[in-house]
């Protein structure tokens, strides 16, 4: 590896465990607007990922329908969100080492800021990390590399690394050009991951610093 300078990281299911909240969210909104319809946990598990409106559309091609199902998986989100998540063993003190090591940090989501903040700002993340790159900032979200490209336009000739837990993740790395990590924490299992080849796997967080430091 090339002297890493600079890592993105996604959000949730990468530095934070909420994982049940997103389940219970997506259970809460089929439920409420299609009672009849079952959906099995892993199937949910399957599309947890992409953006909302993408994967409501799978469901239904009325863009009324999927604003509510939105509406109800947000509700529930902001309403239960505190109870149901958690950082991943050593965030914090992978982060704060990495701060003390001049890496430069980011945080590249798939959601939007008004979603991903709130649980960012609880656990103080917010003071590891320079830039926030939300759905809000882009017009095409991973895996394409429009996100990861914003991102690094924050830095100096940056040599980054896309680090997350979704295959989008890995991707939207690829196609920017820049190195990419798995989290083998991922919900979906590293499996899951390895399918689009990322650079490294990592199994902890303590497995990053190690990397850089290499």
């Amino acid at each position: 590896m090339k002297n890493i300078d600079t890592i993105l990281f996604d959000l949730d299911g990468t530095l934070i465990d909420s994982n049940e909240i997103i389940i219970k969210s997506y259970q809460h909104a089929f439920k409420s607007v299609f009672p009849n319809l079952k959906v099995a946990r892993s199937q949910i598990i399957e599309d947890i990922g992409p953006p909302l409106r993408v994967i409501f559309a799978k469901y239904t091609d009325d863009a009324l329908v999927i604003e509510r199902l939105i509406s109800h998986y947000r509700t529930y989100y902001q309403k239960h969100e505190s109870k149901h998540i958690a950082l991943y063993p050593n965030v914090i003190k992978i982060l704060k080492t990495l701060k003390k090591e001049k890496i430069n940090l980011a945080i590249v989501t798939s959601k939007y800021k008004s979603a991903a903040l709130p649980s960012f700002r609880y656990f103080g993340l917010e003071k590891y990390f320079n830039v926030f790159i939300a759905l809000d900032d882009v017009k095409n979200p991973k895996p394409d590399k429009e996100p990861v490209l914003r991102a690094l336009a924050h830095f100096k000739n940056p040599k980054a690394m896309m680090i997350g837990d979704n295959q989008s993740d890995i991707l939207s790395g690829k196609h920017a050009g820049i190195s990419t990590g798995g989290v083998a924490w991922s919900i979906k299992g590293e499996a899951h991951l390895q399918k689009v080849s990322p650079d490294y796997m990592f199994k902890t967080m303590d497995d990053i610093l190690k990397i850089i430091k290499k």
